[in-house]
């Protein structure tokens, strides 16, 4: 935990009570553990690996694997005769990966001699931020790695293809060996005599989709979720389908939903459990996501003709509006024609395991946590806030070391690890984005 007493002490005793002030920690990171609850999806699938400092920049496993099934008929001698029999080996399989740094820091702002308008106006909205920021960074870094090391890919429409590229990726696209644009554009137009996405997401890709996890691929479903202060039992026993809202809502209207008679039931779309939600086919149940990877297969572009977003490259969720001032939704990203493709998941259980972020929500869910053992924890991704800073005039010149503890800001550093495991336990899906609802 940071040392707040320095900075108070900074600030001096007539600035504000400082027992008072000391219950600051408590709400920060309280604020910090909703958000990051909140905006947390994947790593509440996978296993996590403890982060601790200064073990190493290459993460290593080494994995067991079973003895193959290796036969349908089996043919024994006879009693009389010698017995034959069966060795079995069991082999491990090595994964490593690097480990990466990234930091967080809030703008400075001043401080406010009134604690209840300083934190009102400042320090809630600032730390749950930056805290949101962080968690859906820790999301978009294993999301980035899931994608790149998948080696199957489902095609709406279509079906699963496998031997796909694993190599890691670059922010352009064109990285040799890897999903690149060009491949990525390809396949969904249809290659090598497969047909491409075709079709939004239905209740048969689902069904189709979830056959091949678990009969082709022998994928395990999951026993639980992790890295939450409460195990939810509606996931057990069940592979997850991660996808966006408007896929989700989608499905109320499919051929199979709307007429029974057709078959894929039972399918409950209104049970709701600790953000999941529905049972389809007993197999299946759903999250959602507020920012899939969204993209066209052309470059997509301005009134003037401006590339905005080349083929195949995910398109921003968010821009700013120079007219109001404002971040808000992007209209390039939830419009149908200039995003048409979205990225989908089916999750089975022992895809990957990612190093821990964030707060540990068993101890918080604990109400009668006590003050020495807050102050001892420490988290990959926890959140500081400091009045070392510097001040500078209008030219970029420091004029002043914050003496006075004026100026505040929020900082942090976060470690990123992701570790491949069975990556046939899960498979991204590719849907044709539609909204047939509006299709009157």
């Amino acid at each position: 935990m940071p040392v707040y007493n320095s900075m108070i002490s900074s600030w001096g005793n007539n600035v504000i009570d400082q027992a008072q002030f000391a219950q600051l920690p408590f709400y920060l990171v309280k604020n910090e553990l909703n958000a990051f609850q909140s905006a947390s999806i994947f790593d509440k699938l996978f296993p996590s690996i403890p982060w601790i400092e200064n073990s190493g920049s290459t993460m290593k496993a080494v994995t067991p694997q079973r003895s193959p099934v290796n036969r349908s008929f089996i043919f024994p001698n006879t009693i009389q005769t010698q017995a034959l029999k069966d060795v079995y080996t069991v082999t491990e399989s090595n994964e490593q990966a690097q480990v990466f740094a990234h930091k967080f820091e809030s703008f400075q702002f001043n401080y406010l001699p009134n604690f209840q308008a300083f934190w009102d106006t400042y320090l809630q909205f600032q730390n749950k931020d930056l805290a949101d920021k962080i968690a859906l960074a820790n999301n978009q870094f294993i999301e980035t790695n899931m994608w790149f090391n998948a080696i199957n890919l489902y095609l709406c429409g279509s079906g699963l293809i496998g031997g796909c590229p694993r190599g890691m990726g670059n922010a352009t696209g064109n990285a040799a060996g890897t999903k690149t644009t060009a491949w990525l554009n390809a396949v969904i137009s249809g290659v090598n005599g497969v047909g491409g996405v075709t079709q939004d997401v239905t209740l048969r890709d689902l069904y189709r989709a979830v056959m091949s996890l678990q009969g082709d691929l022998r994928a395990p479903s999951f026993s639980g979720l992790r890295n939450v202060a409460k195990d939810n039992e509606g996931v057990k026993g069940k592979y997850v389908w991660v996808t966006s809202e408007e896929a989700w809502m989608n499905i109320a209207w499919d051929p199979n939903v709307l007429n029974k008679l057709q078959g894929l039931a039972p399918c409950d779309f209104g049970t709701l459990f600790q953000d999941f939600k529905g049972s389809l086919f007993g197999q299946l149940t759903t999250k959602t996501t507020p920012y899939p990877i969204r993209f066209n297969t052309q470059n997509v572009v301005d009134a003037n003709g401006n590339v905005l977003w080349a083929a195949g490259l995910p398109i921003d969720p968010e821009i700013f509006d120079p007219i109001d001032q404002k971040w808000k939704p992007n209209p390039y990203y939830t419009g149908l024609n200039s995003a048409p493709y979205e990225i989908n998941w089916l999750l089975g259980d022992g895809y990957a395991r990612t190093i821990k972020v964030g707060p540990p929500p068993k101890e918080f869910a604990n109400q009668s946590i006590s003050a020495q053992k807050f102050y001892k924890m420490q988290w990959n991704g926890e959140i500081r806030l400091t009045d070392q800073v510097f001040i500078y005039d209008a030219n970029g010149n420091i004029v002043d070391f914050n003496s006075y503890g004026e100026q505040l800001k929020f900082q942090s550093k976060l470690t990123f690890g992701y570790l491949p495991g069975e990556v046939r336990n899960a498979f991204p899906m590719i849907r044709r984005r539609t909204r047939p609802a509006f299709a009157q």
